[in-house]
């Protein structure tokens, strides 16, 4: 005769073998499982009842251990004996009384007749008629309203539980009839302790910082934990150590993650690259090592403000901290492709001042740039001091008037003596006798000086491409530095500024062409109150009648503009 050799036993996840079948073996959520034990006790247990919670923190058992202290033969105060028939059959998967269903795909109406449909026939091996519906925020609308019916007036012998991580997706009339239970997140403490239970009974032994590794990483979560450590387990015999649950789960090691913060802070951008390059060459996770690294800056914030922080980044100050937590926080790191992950990386790498200097539009020679034609100031007539001037309704004519009107960028504005009633000008001496005008606020010099001056030039040209005329009639400018002008808009009509930041090229060629250099243009959303008012009491006129013509009368929408 041959020998027979024997298949291996079929492998159980450990997060299965090591399920909880009791409410005392529950981890961490005592406010939970101490109230069901006491509507055990008492017979006080509703006929629905939600679990919600971050995944793998116990709901799931939490309802199955219900279903087991609902059809017990010999509770324990309140607790499942989990040696009865009906405890081991539920144990087992064995009880055609439970009924376990994944509302995620089971989840529209045709699955929620049929289910209530069955739930009018009486048990069969059990006391109670137990269906657990998890990821129950899944169910359709229509699915709902086909079981608001059934579970508000259920069979006496029927229980519904559900289980879920986004509880506000539940409807406001389903919510209201069931009763709440919130799992919290395990502390990392709690996780390390049940980690530690799992590898005594295999016989196997781990370093202390191996288990806070496991434990820290799964964020909460038992579930998550068991499933690193049965790979973990899987990949060796020997005992497990913080360096192989790095290489197994990809992480970079902590010098990595400190050398890479101090490139960043010190705006090395090489070093950082190179150490880039050496953990894509290692294997490591670029996610990971976002991940990392702000755990890493976060809890050295934290321990510098006092708190409970124990990985404080060495010779880094909390200013270098902030800087480099907000570089990495705006990091997206689902994007994809050209662009993606590594590339944002490389650029929170960049000083401060090498990004300003990118974002400055290129210079461009002299020889292009046209110089701008110089242009003589024409006078006015002053009107009869006797008959005020009649302000017209109609938007004054001013395309060839104020071209050839206004001065020169290099050129002093010309002063003239003013009109009998007029103000003085800025910074003049009040007549003998006469009252000194109050102070006013400095005008502005430089680009933002020409732009005031000319802005009913450049709102003329503008406004001569359509789509664009009810942004530039409303937005002021607010400063000129480096190259970038800067456009304000009201802060109660942000959907314009957005839309400015699409056509940006049309403002940018006009403005670009009064200033007679290329500029950027940034639009910002602000209070046009504090800003100083243009020149001219007539076009600032003109420019706030158009506002309220547009924005007033005609009510123009977003969708209108975009």
């Amino acid at each position: 005769m041959t020998d027979l050799q024997l298949a291996p036993a079929v492998h159980q996840a450990i997060y299965r073998r090591w399920r909880a079948q009791t409410f005392g073996q529950i981890v961490g959520q005592e406010a939970v499982v101490e109230t069901l034990r006491n509507a055990v006790r008492t017979g006080r247990v509703g006929h629905a009842i939600l679990f919600v919670g971050p995944r793998g923190t116990g709901k799931t058992s939490l309802a199955r251990i219900l279903a087991k202290a609902l059809n017990c033969t010999n509770l324990q105060d309140g607790d499942p004996c989990d040696a009865c028939p009906s405890c081991v059959a539920i144990r087992e998967g064995r009880a055609m009384d439970l009924v376990e269903i994944d509302a995620a795909s089971n989840r529209g109406i045709d699955a929620i007749r049929e289910l209530r449909e069955r739930i009018n026939y009486a048990p069969t091996d059990l006391r109670r008629k137990v269906y657990i519906l998890d990821e129950a925020h899944q169910i359709t609308r229509d699915a709902w309203n086909a079981l608001l019916k059934s579970l508000e007036e259920p069979p006496e012998f029927v229980v519904f539980m559900f289980a879920s991580t986004h509880p506000q997706e539940f409807p406001p009339a389903i919510v209201s009839r069931l009763q709440r239970f919130d799992v919290r997140r395990l502390t990392t403490a709690e996780i390390e302790g049940k980690l530690r239970r799992i590898l005594e009974a295999d016989g196997r032994t781990a370093s202390p910082e191996a288990l806070r590794l496991i434990a820290h990483l799964a964020a909460g979560g038992m579930r998550d934990a068991e499933s690193m450590l049965d790979q973990l387990m899987a990949s060796s015999a020997d005992e497990l150590d913080e360096g192989r649950v790095r290489d197994l789960l990809g992480l970079a090691d902590r010098e990595s993650v400190e050398s890479f913060l101090a490139a960043l802070v010190a705006g090395d951008a090489a070093a950082g690259i190179r150490l880039l390059d050496a953990l894509e060459d290692r294997g490591r996770d670029l996610r990971g090592f976002l991940d990392q690294g702000i755990e890493h800056v976060r809890a050295g914030i934290v321990g510098a403000a006092g708190g409970p922080g124990d990985d404080t980044p060495a010779a880094m100050s909390v200013t270098e901290l902030a800087d480099a937590a907000r570089r990495l926080a705006v990091i997206d790191p689902s994007r994809a492709g050209v662009g993606g992950l590594r590339l944002q990386l490389e650029l929170a790498l960049l000083p401060a001042a090498p990004l300003a200097a990118l974002n400055a539009p290129a210079p461009v020679p002299a020889s292009t740039v046209a110089p701008a034609r110089p242009r003589e100031p024409v006078a006015s007539p002053a009107p009869p001091p006797d008959v005020p001037p009649a302000r017209s309704s109609v938007r004054p004519k001013r395309a060839a008037a104020t071209s050839e009107s206004a001065p020169p960028v290099e050129a002093p504005l010309a002063t003239s003596q003013p009109a009998e009633g007029s103000k003085p000008a800025e910074g003049s001496k009040p007549a003998p006798g006469g009252t000194p005008s109050p102070p006013q606020a400095p005008a502005p010099t430089g680009d933002l000086g020409v732009l005031h001056q000319r802005w009913a030039e450049i709102v003329e040209r503008i406004s001569s491409h359509p789509p664009t005329k009810p942004l530039i009639v409303v937005c002021r400018p607010v400063s000129a530095e480096d190259g970038v002008v800067t456009l304000g808009f009201p802060e109660d009509k942000g959907f314009l500024r957005a839309v400015a930041e699409r056509r940006r090229p049309v403002l940018e060629e006009v403005i670009s062409d009064v200033l007679g250099r290329p500029v950027a243009v940034r639009c910002v959303a602000t209070n046009l109150d504090v800003l100083p008012d243009l020149p001219s009491d007539d076009e600032a006129a003109w420019l706030l009648s158009e506002a309220k013509r547009i924005f007033g009368d005609e009510a123009t929408a977003a969708d209108e503009v975009g």
